[in-house]
């Protein structure tokens, strides 16, 4: 795989992810509403911080295992197997039971970090990033530097974006009609991912 279809690719990658809402978009919008826009710069900054230092932490590692098939397979499932739990989940959904409920006050730097640890959808996208992408994009810390620029770039600028409109989709969100049909969309999307990587296989 060439540089430029990797680059195609991953931003293919990330474009479904941030289409598909996942616990930062609902938290973004949900938060902005209950506090206002502003009260969503620490929380978009802490989670930037937290997919970063993940990017950072898997990048690495799968640096380390170059050359290591087994532990490359291994990693591949593991993030398969997020994946297909994620695919799990937005056919499971109950749209009548999400809330817009972000806890007792405001949310911070700190949560917005926490966030992206406990992040399942986070893990496999970066799992699959790092695998799939870095060596074509040039291996090693430029491979994971190029991920990691483009994806806070594109990442953050979704959050900015949920911030802004997440508002006017949350009723969509949460309507048992509505809702249920479009996290089914998403489940399907998600699908379709899981089999074009299961059919390509691990990177090797």
């Amino acid at each position: 795989m060439d540089a430029t279809t990797a680059m195609i690719e991953l931003l293919l990658l990330l474009s479904l992810g941030l289409l598909t809402p996942g616990p930062n978009a609902l938290t973004t919008f949900a938060h902005s509403g209950l506090f206002g826009k502003k009260a969503n710069i620490p929380l978009i900054t802490g989670m930037a911080i937290g997919f970063v230092s993940i990017e950072i932490i898997i990048g690495f590692l799968v640096n380390s295992l170059d050359g290591n098939e087994t532990a490359l397979t291994a990693l591949h499932w593991i993030g398969i197997t997020f994946l297909g739990a994620m695919v799990i989940a937005m056919f499971r959904i109950d749209p009548s039971k999400i809330e817009a409920e972000t806890g007792e006050g405001k949310l911070g730097l700190k949560t917005g970090i926490a966030m992206q640890f406990v992040n399942g959808k986070e893990w496999a996208f970066i799992i699959i990033m790092m695998s799939q992408y870095m060596e074509p994009l040039g291996g090693g810390i430029v491979g994971i530097g190029v991920i990691v620029m483009v994806t806070l770039v594109t990442c953050v600028s979704a959050l900015i974006a949920w911030t802004f409109f997440g508002n006017r989709l949350s009723g969509f969100f949460s309507n048992e009609k509505y809702g249920k049909r479009i996290f089914q969309i998403c489940g399907t999307l998600l699908s379709l991912l899981l089999v074009v990587f299961l059919l390509r296989g691990p990177a090797t």
